[in-house]
C-alpha cells in the first residue's frame, strides 16, 4: 500500500520537494521511499517515510549485503537527515514563543500556592501557530504531567501574532515533595502550519517559599 496521501503530502511539503541525502530540489522527479520497506512490514506513517531523488532512492535501494562496498545507508543517518531537511525548509514557519511559570496575576493578587499561574506569549507579527505544552512535576526522581488537558499536552494552544495567555494550574497535594524542593518542568513544542511540530528544549522552574515565586532553572 502506498502512503496515505495526506502523509504524502506533509512530507512533500515538510523538504519542500528536496531530496533529504543530496538535498537537490527535485520538482516532480522526487519519491517517497519507505525506510523498512513493506516486505519487512514496514508502516505507511511519517516516521517511515523520506523524501528522495531518483538518483539517491536508488543508492539506498541497490546496496548489496552479500557483497558489501562502501558503506551501507543506516535508517538511523537517513532520519536524521531527513530531519534536517525538514528543518531548514519550515524553520521559517516557527514565530519566537515564550512561556513562563509565575505566581503573579496581570492586574490581580499573587496565587496562593499551589495554584501556579503559567503565561505562553507569541512574539511574532505573523504565522498563527499551535503550541502544545506539557508541565511535568519531579517527584522520588520520576517526572508526572501535571493531570490538565491543556497541561499535559493533550490539547493544543491556539496561538495567534503578540497574542498572550495567562492560565493557570494547580498542583495535586500527592506531586508536593515534602521536605525536598518543587520543581517543575515545561516541555513546549510549536506545530506549524504544515503541522510539523519544533521541539523546544525543556526549561525547569524552582519554588521559593518564602517569596512565593519560581526561578528559573538550566
Amino acid at each position: 500500500m502506498p502512503f496515505d496521501k495526506k502523509e504524502r503530502t506533509k512530507a512533500l511539503l515538510w523538504s519542500d520537494r528536496h531530496c533529504c541525502l543530496c538535498k537537490k530540489a527535485c520538482g516532480v522527479n522526487i519519491e517517497v521511499h519507505h525506510l523498512v520497506p513493506e516486505s519487512d512490514d514496514g508502516r505507511n506513517d511519517l516516521d517511515n517515510a523520506i523524501p528522495l531523488c531518483f538518483d539517491c532512492h536508488s543508492q539506498v535501494m541497490s546496496y548489496n549485503v552479500h557483497h558489501p562496498r562502501g558503506t551501507k545507508y543506516k535508517i538511523d543517518e537517513l532520519k536524521i537527515r531527513r530531519e534536517q531537511v525538514y528543518e531548514e525548509f519550515t524553520r521559517y514557519l516557527v514565530p519566537p514563543v515564550e512561556c513562563q511559570i509565575t505566581q503573579k496575576v496581570p492586574g490581580e493578587n499573587e496565587r496562593k500556592f499551589p495554584d501556579v499561574g503559567f503565561i505562553l506569549k507569541h512574539l511574532g507579527n505573523s504565522l498563527p501557530v499551535r503550541v502544545r505544552v506539557v508541565v511535568e512535576s519531579f517527584l522520588a526522581n520520576k517526572s508526572i504531567a501535571i493531570p490538565s488537558d491543556y497541561y499535559s499536552g493533550k490539547k493544543l494552544w491556539n496561538l495567534n501574532p503578540r497574542f498572550m495567555f495567562s492560565g493557570h494550574f494547580e498542583i495535586p497535594e500527592h506531586l508536593i515533595p515534602e521536605k525536598t524542593k518543587v520543581e517543575l518542568q515545561v516541555k513546549v513544542s510549536i506545530v506549524d502550519q504544515y503541522e510539523r511540530e519544533h521541539f523546544h528544549l525543556p526549561v525547569g522552574f524552582v519554588y521559593v517559599q518564602d517569596g512565593n515565586y519560581w526561578y528559573a532553572e538550566p
